[in-house]
């Protein structure tokens, strides 16, 4: 268990700087499990209509890039094995920011 914290911290730190795009709402983790929501505008939170599917964009993008993520509407969900590395946490971190970037432009 205690290999898990370096990951779990990790995950944390790439969710704060994800957190931090313009057309993010909202980010939660639980462990490592991470969830993104997208917005129109992170100030007022405005959804983004569910059936522009923001969020199967960013998972298309990633699985672009090899990252296999699961959309939920206008929410991204992290869901790595126990047994990933930093780096492979990394290589998703790269993949949702150049998604969420892609998907979220007008």
């Amino acid at each position: 268990m205690s290999n898990l914290s370096p990951k779990i911290e990790r995950l944390a730190a790439l969710l704060a700087r994800i957190g931090e795009h313009p057309n993010v709402g909202d980010v939660r983790q639980r462990g490592l499990i991470g969830a993104i929501e997208l917005v129109k505008d992170q100030a007022t939170r405005q959804p983004f209509d569910w059936q522009e599917k923001r969020g199967q964009k960013v998972c298309d993008h990633a699985w672009n890039e090899g990252v296999w993520l699961r959309p939920l509407g206008n929410v991204v969900v992290i869901m790595p094995p126990l047994s990933i590395t930093v780096q492979q946490l990394d290589k998703i971190g790269h993949a949702v920011e150049q998604g969420i970037d892609s998907a979220t432009k007008d």
